[in-house]
């Protein structure tokens, strides 16, 4: 089995003050808030990586201060969708934590303890309504997805490739770290939210890393049922072909949406170029932060002997 490491033709920085957000993120994973995690994201969870340096990559440029809190939600986040989410095939208890992280959403104080941090960020002063507006819009699809995932998974139903894109592309909410430029910049307006010309980009971003992840996460420890929701089986599947045929053009499918995706960039460009130079680091920013981190969140099982700090960049 062949997996390379995908790479991107887009730009990419960091965020000067990295360090500033990693020392955060150190302080904030000793919070209760983190007591909840069990075993497996304990091991390989990564959550100051997840927040202080996804941040940092996809977000290289806007105020700290902001930035600190949009890093404590993802690892947040991250640990409720890697622990609820991605390590259970408990339909009513699914259920029940998309219900109450969509409470959370909307800054109600009466909420699971589990939700505090999603409050709390929610209800910061930071906002204007048109932001906060936006982050629930993509924050709701990406749970709504969630649940269409599982959904897939545990009736053992199966999906065409496209219909699995479909899902896939809000799963792994690529549109909530678009949404998430209109809280930290001043200089975005909501009207070009609002206008729907972005919707093509969003999706095309959501294919390409819900792609990568699939075959990073491929052999990883978790629950998920991944005979029934996962690109590289479905082809299989549909196409009758061997794994690593199938792994083959998952792999040439990321780069063409890849394509397609840079052509959308530049077709955007003309109208909203503040948006865009924004955009580009989102997408690249995320496939850096997958692939220095693959083999600590997305451990294969043929990797467990490994040392898991072996490669990394900083932490």
């Amino acid at each position: 089995m062949n997996i390379p490491l995908f790479e991107s033709n887009l730009p990419t920085k960091v965020h000067p003050e990295l360090d500033v957000l990693v020392e955060d993120m150190k302080a904030f994973i000793k919070t209760p808030a983190f007591n909840v995690m069990n075993e497996n994201t304990a091991l390989y969870g990564d959550y100051i990586a997840v927040g202080a340096q996804y941040t940092a990559y996809i977000f290289p440029f806007g105020r700290i201060e902001k930035l600190k809190s949009i890093s404590r939600y993802y690892s947040m986040w991250a640990l409720i969708d890697d622990q609820f989410f991605d390590n259970s095939v408990d339909m009513d208890h699914i259920v029940k934590t998309i219900e109450g992280f969509k409470t959370a959403l909307n800054d109600h104080p009466d909420v699971d303890k589990l939700f505090y941090p999603i409050v709390n960020f929610c209800s910061e002063n930071g906002w204007t309504k048109d932001a906060k507006d936006i982050f629930k819009i993509e924050s709701v699809k990406y749970l709504d997805n969630v649940l269409m995932q599982r959904t897939i998974e545990v009736q053992k139903l199966e999906p065409s490739l496209e219909e699995y894109l479909d899902c896939r592309a809000y799963d792994v909410a690529m549109p909530v770290m678009f949404s998430l430029l209109w809280y930290l910049h001043d200089d975005l307006l909501a009207s070009s939210y609002y206008s729907n010309s972005f919707e093509k980009a969003f999706k095309i971003s959501g294919y390409t890393i819900g792609l990568l992840l699939d075959l990073y996460s491929y052999k990883a420890k978790k629950k998920e049922i991944k005979d029934y929701a996962h690109a590289v089986k479905i082809i299989q599947r549909i196409e009758n072909c061997d794994e690593q045929i199938a792994i083959d053009r998952v792999v040439s499918l990321f780069y063409q949406y890849s394509a397609d995706l840079e052509e959308e960039f530049d077709r955007l460009e003309v109208q909203y170029p503040v948006e865009v130079r924004y955009f580009r680091y989102i997408q690249s920013g995320s496939i850096r932060y997958c692939n220095e981190n693959r083999k600590i969140r997305y451990l294969k099982e043929s990797e467990t002997d490994e040392n898991l700090s072996k490669g990394r960049p900083i932490l």
